[in-house]
């Protein structure tokens, strides 16, 4: 009792618990939401608005300012949690990439048989509008005929 009664909780430091408190729950049901979750919380304590510290720090000019703990926090969990990251936005990454349909390949493979060299190269040029089976098509066509 002596201990806390030199310090006075505010609706901050409430709302700081709580966002830890729920943010602890979402870590083992739902770690996507906790990612963001947490990553809210923190963004929203850097700027003074929560705080889960009894004593508040904070560094800026004419009240306008960030909180070193939260900013050390934030880098911390930005740096242990890069791979979660990576699977909130997979485009980081690149596009995956699509996979070709065997059949179609096959089907267009023989209508290719007849066609001429320059045709076939004409379906592999990249600026062509075929589909990626017809240039796979016209490519294995084009290694039958010992052409690539």
């Amino acid at each position: 009792m002596a201990i806390t009664t030199d310090y006075i909780l505010t609706t901050k430091h409430y709302a700081g618990i709580g966002c830890l408190i729920l943010s602890a729950i979402l870590y083992f049901t739902n770690r996507k939401f906790y990612f963001l979750f947490f990553a809210l919380t923190l963004t929203v304590g850097l700027i003074g608005f929560l705080d889960f510290n009894i004593s508040t720090f904070k560094i800026g000019f004419a009240g306008i300012g960030v909180n070193p703990v939260f900013l050390g926090l934030m880098i911390l969990f930005f740096a242990v949690s890069g791979k979660q990251m990576d699977k909130l936005s997979p485009e980081k990454n690149g596009p995956k990439k699509r996979v070709l349909d065997e059949n179609l390949i096959k089907s267009f493979q023989s209508n290719f048989e007849d066609k001429t060299i320059a045709d076939l190269n004409a379906v592999i040029d990249t600026k062509s509008k075929f589909t990626d089976e017809a240039k796979e098509a016209a490519q294995r066509v084009l290694k039958k005929k010992n052409v690539l």
